[in-house]
């Protein structure tokens, strides 16, 4: 049971087998009956990427927030980075593989990062990038934005500027012993006097690994461009279907 939303001294919601309900001035109640679950192999499958998609959102709550906020159509960011993600999966049948490579943090289509370079060691993380196509002269002041995925301990870091577009380095603070482990790693920019994000780029980086280089060819050498098109779809579908209703 909880409170009512505009009328807090009436109590509704389920009691036992019961549902207590408000219309108007006037309580209601019904009998709850227990909605039928066949358990379908596609039903399975969609709880269990809402349920992953779910505790990403809640992990990298600040994160979700700064990237998701004001998607048309969703009324939250929560809602907007689940729904898009499910519907972007499903389109580009993704079915094998670790549903954090699946991700996108930027919804933005601007040209991203040519080229990212890591150099790392027990206490130091070097994060190398070229800037890439700047089509804009603000570009130029665009912040950088890093997200890590620590596969090995299971763990966020992001930074929502990192710098500027131009600067080409930064370097990144870990927890000690941690610096060598397996990680994603995701870097766009966000220009801040267009307001417009570039798209992301993501690159895996092993155990290990002391020196990782990985080129972007555009969008066309990953599924982010059918993240984008899901993306610019499902809001014009949402808003239209707002409209008719």
């Amino acid at each position: 049971m909880r409170k009512h939303k505009y009328h807090p001294h009436i109590n509704v919601g389920r009691k036992g087998n019961v549902i207590f309900y408000a219309t108007e001035d006037q309580i209601c109640l019904r009998s709850y009956s227990r909605p039928r679950d066949p358990k379908t192999e596609a039903q399975l499958k969609n709880r269990e990427l809402h349920r992953e998609l779910n505790c990403i959102s809640s992990q990298a709550k600040a994160l979700r927030q700064y990237c998701f906020k004001g998607v048309p159509a969703y009324s939250n960011s929560h809602n907007a980075f689940i729904g898009l993600h499910k519907q972007f999966i499903r389109q580009a049948e993704l079915k094998e593989g670790d549903v954090f490579e699946k991700i996108h943090w930027s919804t933005g289509n601007r040209a991203g990062a040519g080229s990212i370079n890591v150099q790392r060691s027990a206490d130091n993380f070097t994060l190398h990038w070229h800037p890439g196509n700047m089509t804009a002269i603000s570009d130029s002041k665009s912040k950088v934005i890093w997200v890590l995925r620590n596969k090995t301990h299971g763990f966020w870091k992001w930074n929502l500027n990192a710098g500027r577009r131009v600067d080409g380095k930064c370097m990144i603070n870990l927890p000690n012993g941690s610096y060598m482990d397996e990680y994603l790693l995701w870097i766009f920019f966000y220009n801040t006097k267009i307001k417009r994000f570039s798209e992301d780029q993501i690159a895996h980086i092993g155990a290990g690994v002391a020196d990782y280089t990985q080129s972007f060819g555009g969008n066309n050498d990953t599924l982010w461009h059918l993240f984008e098109s899901v993306y610019e779809n499902i809001i014009a579908r949402r808003l239209e279907e707002r409209i008719n209703w």
